[in-house]
């Protein structure tokens, strides 16, 4: 009997376990920047076409439409088109921090990316800032 009721608690903590694992694999779970990458399913390193500022323009609007987001007009009025732009960004973290202080010059950014070969992970982040400072969704 005793046997039995140990065998009991160990398939109950090994269940207790597996769900936990389960529930952490199928849960929605937060990423941190340094480690996300382009090569996951979800993530769309080229969602925005920087070949020109107008098919830039036009990829955000098509975008914004597609998710049923806010007009994106008041911000691609704003956009700077520097092709001699040279950031201090080293990394993805400060890639973040400069898109949320610098949303018009995301055009600029992009086309610096391409240009100088830079991982597609920093403007991945600086267009999510983009995004948020004109559709200003609290999640």
């Amino acid at each position: 009997m005793i046997a039995r009721f140990g065998f009991f608690i160990v398939a109950a903590g090994l269940g207790l376990n597996s769900f936990t694992l389960l529930a952490n694999t199928l849960s929605c779970h937060h990423q941190s920047a340094e480690i996300l990458s382009c090569e996951e399913q979800g993530i769309d390193c080229y969602r925005f076409d920087y070949a020109t500022i107008n098919s830039f323009k036009n990829s955000v609007t098509h975008y914004a439409e597609r998710w049923q987001l806010s007009s994106p007009s008041p911000a691609l009025s704003k956009l700077m088109n520097n092709e001699t732009f040279q950031p201090t960004i080293n990394s993805i973290n400060n890639a973040a921090l400069w898109a949320e202080s610098n949303p018009e010059q995301i055009y600029a950014f992009g086309r610096f990316v391409e240009r100088e070969q830079k991982p597609r992970e920093w403007l991945f982040v600086a267009e999510q800032a983009f995004i948020r400072s004109w559709n200003n969704i609290l999640r």
